[in-house]
């Protein structure tokens, strides 16, 4: 075998990570420029990548974006997973969860995602995938707050709660995208922790 050649399972590693730095490239470029300027040179500049590389892996920016929502997708899933694992039984209701919403949509995640919830909402095939992604964590992420904490609070005030949750954290993400101080998120956070407290605690 030339020397210059890869074994297939090797090749094979070297396409993965290189697709891999393209999509999470393309989430920072997203969160950090917005989609209108996330170009292709930007992202394969970003994933340290030759132009030749990036058309190996994606034909053209929709198909590119079209794969990075379900690569967003899996990060919030693993970030949310991370925020569970600081979930103890001993933790506090609404402490429990706000975590694991807002690990969701925490930093350059939830501005990727407003960013693509906005850039697509006119375009039907890629509006659909992300609704559906999306509603699917969704409800894996109400799934968890279940488990973890639905036997200390009734299933309804957990749900509203729930809800409430994501809609506040949504709108701490865009406040934050106006050039809002970061600090006023947590600030936030914490304000709606307590209001939360009050919702989940039966009457």
């Amino acid at each position: 075998m030339p020397v210059n050649e890869l074994p297939p399972n090797k090749h094979q590693e070297r396409s993965m990570r290189t697709r891999a730095l393209l999509l999470d490239a393309a989430v920072e470029s997203l969160s950090e420029v917005g989609y209108a300027h996330a170009s292709t040179a930007d992202i394969s500049d970003r994933a340290g990548v030759t132009r030749g590389a990036f058309l190996h892996h994606f034909h053209t920016r929709t198909e590119l974006f079209a794969q990075t929502i379900e690569h967003l997708t899996a990060r919030q899933r693993d970030a949310v997973q991370r925020g569970a694992d600081t979930v103890s039984a001993t933790t506090p209701p609404a402490d429990a969860l706000v975590a694991l919403v807002s690990s969701m949509t925490a930093g350059e995640l939830g501005r990727a995602s407003v960013e693509l919830y906005v850039a697509v909402r006119h375009d039907d095939d890629l509006r659909q995938q992300m609704l559906r992604v999306q509603h699917d964590l969704t409800h894996e992420v109400l799934a968890m707050a279940t488990e973890l904490i639905g036997a200390r609070t009734s299933p309804d005030r957990l749900q509203g709660a729930f809800w409430m949750t994501i809609n506040l954290v949504r709108g701490t993400i865009v406040d934050d995208m106006l050039g809002r101080n970061p600090a006023h998120r947590k600030e936030m956070l914490a304000r709606w922790t307590d209001l939360a407290a009050v919702a989940l605690a039966e009457s």
